[in-house]
């Protein structure tokens, strides 16, 4: 953005271009001010968008047709049905699924088409259509008819063979009216209690109320109707089941009766029982000695020849408690064998006890590891013989299972052809009873609790809304514009934007050359009213100048700019006035191409510095004018080749004697960009400053001027913000520019 918004700049007066110091990034801090300042500038664009959208939401709101909203409200109880005491409530996801069913049920084409009937909407709606006709048809008939003659003569036969539209159906008009209903129906509730509200919006108030009631209604009657047809369903085929499955039944038991009798037998459910049981007691041992017998063949594999040393690393070993406490007995006799060998010969009495020791422990952990190892081979010879008896007896119950399923199968296939067959009568008589008790309630589980009644005020449009939501939308469209101007804007706006995109220092500004109340030209102002607050932004630049090196002031200053027309001419001419004030000053026209000093001064044509150059003759007599300590040395007659002549020996030893001469020397030099004049002047003079014209400099020109000048070597002082409105100055804060202070004294002046 071109505002300044973050303190990043300060300058010091010290020598050279190091008079201006950026500040680290870690001083940046957020300048509100300077948003409020860009808002201000653009505050008419921002009313004028935001009164554009109140206009466009006002239209739109008085504008539209007013739409009324009924509402009626009813309970649904997420019962299957109120006949039966067993019936209990849903689960609460079964709840939830339950109101999402009335929801669609209530929103369906089949209950908004029976509204459809039941209010007759069809003959209303052709009732309307023919009313609307017969009030338009005068005021369009004309046209029309015109219009179809028209079409008849482009056309000719063609349009005498074309059928004419043909009007719905009445089915196609239920279609459509019904979707027309759905499609302005909301329907709520249902979350936290069995309330659900059912809306409806129309234009016609009496009609929204007529068809939300009707809705409920059809709603109440769709539902019982379901479920008394779906109850008439289910008894009906149940009562046609019931009486084959009881003679299924009778069937059944008249055959195990005769066959108990045939055979003489009796109930063996007991019988299989037992022996099941005791059959699986022994499966339940058969693994349980399995899986004992697993676990000591892998200890008694491991053993099995395996060498005397390799016993050591066989986990079922070394993990025997006695084995370990050995082993450890051994490794301390061990130790004590290595500890003894250092301080005694391998004869010596305490050397030989301790290897014996040492062999008695070696000795006595052999012993234990076969003392284990006999153990593990004895315990899976046991576990062999237990599982081969425990299989043994399976097979032997499984003989006696087997004989007795022989001898029983028919009786046991008859007892299960009974039971099920008795099971499945029972189930259907007692749901055939409560299919019977069901089909004769009519009650529902969906009341009315309220009945919509005539809205009186619209629902919609909210206009008060409508006009408010398009005024915020208008100020945040205005203010997103105005700062997404700001943001695609690249040119220079305040002299915080001279510091900030070029890195050179701002001098000052120059203000808009007004047009003067005396004879002076406009471009002389500063000596017309040197208390105006133009004269006072031209001593400021002067100002700083001076202090740009305290040391060594610039005396030869070359003004120019980075394009044509952006007040460096004017900034010249002014600023050689307010050095005219502390000295003898000269003012020298080099641009060469287009001089305009003569004319904006209004001075007579004579000799200036090209004839200087050119002759032999002495600078008294090519000086244009003299105002006080100013003296003018303009262009006069326009060299063919400029740049020889200003490159020549012989200028810089006229700029030289020149620089004895007057005290300071402002040069009004060509615009940078467009021809090298000002770079071959920039290494000849003390201080180069650059004219930016406000709101129109582009800042990548400036920046490619400020890079040609220092690739010659220029001393850049700095830049004035030039052509600056004082009107939209104000905005950017009064200490840009001192209008305020020196205002009513420069009025009366």
């Amino acid at each position: 953005m071109n505002q300044p918004i973050t303190d990043k700049t300060f300058r010091q007066p010290v020598a050279g271009n190091e008079s201006f110091i950026r500040a680290t990034p870690s001083e940046e801090v957020i300048d509100l001010s300077a948003y409020i300042s860009l808002l201000i500038r653009n505050i008419w664009g921002i009313a004028a968008i935001t009164l554009l959208c109140l206009l466009i939401g006002g239209y739109v709101a008085f504008s539209s047709t007013p739409v009324y909203r009924a509402t009626a409200t009813v309970k649904a109880s997420p019962l299957e049905s109120n006949a039966s005491n067993t019936e209990q409530y849903l689960a609460t996801a079964l709840v939830l699924l339950f109101y999402e069913t009335q929801y669609e049920i209530i929103g369906s084409r089949n209950v908004a088409e029976k509204v459809v009937d039941k209010l007759d909407l069809i003959t209303l709606y052709k009732e309307k259509q023919a009313a609307q006709a017969a009030e338009e048809k005068s005021f369009v008939e004309q046209t029309i008819a015109t219009v179809k003659t028209e079409i008849k003569a482009l056309l000719g036969s063609v349009e005498e063979t074309t059928e004419e539209k043909k009007e719905p159906t009445d089915d196609q008009l239920r279609v459509a009216i019904a979707k027309s209903i759905q499609a302005n129906l909301n329907v709520s509730g249902g979350t936290q209690s069995q309330i659900i509200n059912i809306s409806y919006s129309n234009e016609d108030p009496e009609l929204a109320t007529e068809v939300v009631n009707a809705i409920a209604e059809t709603y109440i009657q769709f539902g019982l109707d379901a479920r008394l047809a779906e109850f008439r369903n289910t008894g009906s085929w149940l009562s046609d089941q019931y009486e084959e499955l009881e003679q299924q039944l009778r069937d059944s038991e008249d055959r195990l009766t005769k066959y108990t009798a045939e055979n003489g037998l009796v109930d063996t459910a007991q019988q299989e029982r037992v022996v099941n049981s005791q059959l699986q007691t022994l499966n339940t041992e058969l693994i349980r000695a399995q899986t004992q017998l697993s676990s000591i063949e892998e200890e008694y594999l491991a053993i099995q020849g395996a060498d005397a040393s390799d016993l050591y690393s066989i986990s079922a070993v070394i993990s025997n408690n006695s084995v370990q406490d050995r082993m450890q007995i051994q490794a301390r006799q061990l130790q004590q064998v290595n500890e003894l060998s250092e301080r005694y010969g391998e004869r010596h009495p305490t050397m030989i006890k301790a290897k014996s020791e040492l062999a008695s422990a070696i000795k006595n952990t052999d012993a234990e590891v076969a003392k284990v190892v006999e153990n593990i081979e004895k315990n899976y010879r046991l576990a062999q013989v237990q599982v081969s008896n425990i299989k043994n007896l399976i097979n032997e119950q499984q003989r006696n299972i087997q004989g007795l399923q022989d001898k029983n199968l028919t009786l046991v296939s008859l007892e299960r052809e009974v039971e099920n067959n008795r099971t499945v009568y029972e189930n259907f008589q007692s749901s055939l009873l409560e299919a019977n008790l069901r089909s004769e309630y009519t009650g529902s589980n969906v009341q009315i609790l309220d009945s919509a009644t005539t809205p009186d005020a619209p629902f919609a449009p909210n206009t008060k809304l409508i006009i408010a939501l398009s005024g915020i939308i208008g100020l945040f469209i205005g203010i997103a514009i105005v700062f997404l101007r700001d943001a695609l804007d690249n040119t220079f706006k305040t002299p915080s934007d001279i510091e900030d995109k070029l890195g050179v220092p701002s001098l000052g500004i120059s203000p808009k050359v007004q047009k003067g109340k005396r004879n002076a030209p406009p471009q002389m102002q500063y000596l017309e009213n040197m208390r105006s607050p133009f004269s006072e932004n031209i001593n400021t630049i002067r100002t700083g100048l001076q202090f740009s090196n305290i040391d060594s002031p610039p005396k030869t200053i070359l003004v120019t700019s980075a394009t044509g027309s952006e007040g460096k001419t004017t900034l010249s001419i002014n600023l050689a006035a307010a050095f005219s004030q502390q000295g003898k000053t000269l003012l020298l026209e080099l641009d060469l191409r287009k001089p305009s000093i003569a004319h904006y001064l209004k001075l007579k044509e004579k000799k200036g510095f090209t004839d200087l150059m050119l002759s032999t003759k002495p600078l008294e007599e090519s000086i244009t004018s003299t105002i006080g300590n100013l003296t003018i040395l303009t262009c006069g007659s326009q060299p063919p080749s400029p740049q020889e002549l200003i490159s020549s020996e012989k200028f810089s030893k006229l700029l030289s004697t020149l620089s004895n001469q007057y005290s300071h020397i402002i040069i009004d030099a060509p615009p940078t960009l467009p021809v090298s004049d000002s770079c071959i002047l920039a290494n000849k003079v003390d201080g180069v400053i650059l004219a930016v014209k406000a709101n129109e400099t582009a800042i990548k020109a400036s920046k490619e001027a400020i890079d040609r000048l220092q690739s010659h070597n220029a001393n850049i002082i700095g830049a004035v913000l030039s052509v600056v409105e004082p009107k939209k100055m104000s905005y950017y804060g009064s200490h840009y520019y001192a209008g305020e202070y020196y205002g009513n004294e420069a009025t009366s002046s």
